[in-house]
């Protein structure tokens, strides 16, 4: 039995196993699920919705489909962008085996919690952007923050190499503390796969 989630882009790469890894530590004990990471860029994700969402959750072998999408640059926030997620999976948006979810302002969020980790990993020294990550927001949105510190140690960040690196099945954990739309994710996932939710 597995998930199906649909992710924008290179959030996939960035995702993919520290999903697997979380689902599979905390629904032990429970039947087995596994994760299936689909990418599609934005708008191809909300043209074909609908069908891919319909065409999941009529197979068997798959008892849910999350659809997650940054909220920058396309929503004011979190709630628009499900909402927007909700209405391109048309019928199969109302289905009881999908969920839409938002990545605030985008998936990027997720790795500030680990700031200053990520800046002695650089080897500088810098002040974290926000105390809650999930509140830097389109203006300068995170990945804008993290690819300044990681010009400061000359290099370039990459969320598909260094999303994994922080976005482990722990980290997600950790961070889920400080990102509310994150946890929201991460229970929806547990749910699905019937184990018990995060508090």
């Amino acid at each position: 039995m597995k998930i199906v989630v649909l992710c924008e882009g290179a959030t996939e790469a960035a995702l993919r196993q520290g999903l697997r890894e979380f689902v599979q530590s905390h629904a032990s004990g429970v039947k087995r699920t596994g994760i299936e990471t689909r990418s599609l860029d934005g708008p191809t994700l909300r043209k074909k919705l609908e069908r891919l969402v319909r065409n999941s959750i009529d197979r068997t072998d798959i008892i849910a489909v999350v659809a997650l999408s940054d909220v920058y640059p396309g929503y004011q926030n979190a709630s628009e962008t499900k909402e927007a997620l909700r209405r391109s999976a048309g019928s199969a948006g109302k289905d009881s085996k999908f969920r839409a979810h938002a990545a605030l302002f985008e998936v990027e969020a997720w790795i500030l919690p680990f700031w200053d980790k990520v800046a002695q990993h650089l080897g500088v020294k810098a002040t974290p952007p926000s105390p809650k990550s999930e509140l830097v927001d389109g203006q300068k949105p995170p990945s804008h923050h993290l690819k300044e510190l990681y010009r400061r140690a000359r290099r370039e960040f990459d969320k598909v190499m260094d999303g994994p690196r922080w976005l482990t099945a722990d980290g997600l954990m950790t961070a889920s503390n400080s990102c509310p739309e994150l946890k929201s994710l991460l229970n929806s996932l547990l749910e699905f796969a019937g184990a018990a939710v995060l508090p």
